[in-house]
């Protein structure tokens, strides 16, 4: 009874978290195409509400298959969103889907080689773009691709030591980075460092 409670919650959570994600109450009420401040509010409510839904659906739910291929649907999903030219309502959803279904996906799967490698790839180009966008003047959103790779990586990885240090290694070069006065590039590149190794951090302090 417990566990069917949970179940219930958890197919509620995510009906729920993906209607605030895509329902666009500016353009509902009063025919706009730019955001309010209920808006945002509700995205940000979603994004917690799927984080809750999607680690929920990873544990209560005995069909593990069932939940990978509901979560690898969720990433695919955040990459054409991310990527390819959509509407700016699921432009904007990316993020939540590749941040919340990679947590169930990484809990869920049984593989190991592929999805990590797909992790440190994710890190590898969200690194190259961190530092190439302000280069270049680029606006390739680096953190849908850093924070998704590191939470595959140190949920999936069994070298807990190695994830451990490169989540540390990433704090201690975001820490520098936004303290040191000399170069402009690392300031700004900073925070989402720092922010990428205290997710990984997290993430492993949990496993």
């Amino acid at each position: 009874m417990h566990i069917k409670r949970n179940q219930i919650l958890t197919i509620i959570g995510l009906f729920l978290g993906l209607f605030l994600l895509y329902f666009d109450i500016s353009k509902f009420l009063n025919n706009s195409i730019e955001y309010n401040q209920l808006d945002i509010l509700l995205k940000g409510i979603s994004f917690v509400v799927l984080c809750i839904s999607t680690i929920l659906m990873s544990v209560v739910f005995k069909n593990k298959l069932a939940t990978n291929i509901l979560s690898s649907i969720g990433l695919l999903l955040g990459l054409i969103f991310l990527f390819l030219p959509v509407s700016p309502v699921f432009r904007s959803s990316s993020f939540h889907l590749l941040f919340c279904f990679s947590i169930s996906f990484g809990i869920s799967t049984n593989i190991a080689k592929l999805p990590i490698f797909i992790a440190l790839l994710s890190i590898i180009f969200g690194t190259f773009f961190l530092y190439l966008n302000p280069l270049l003047d680029l606006s390739i959103p680096t953190l849908h691709l850093l924070l998704p790779g590191m939470i595959l990586f140190c949920i999936i990885s069994s070298k807990i030591t190695l994830c451990e240090r490169l989540s540390i290694g990433l704090i201690v070069l975001g820490l520098v980075s936004l303290c040191q006065p000399f170069v402009i590039l690392f300031y700004q590149t900073g925070f989402q460092l720092l922010l990428t190794g205290l997710t990984g951090f997290i993430v492993v302090g949990h496993r």
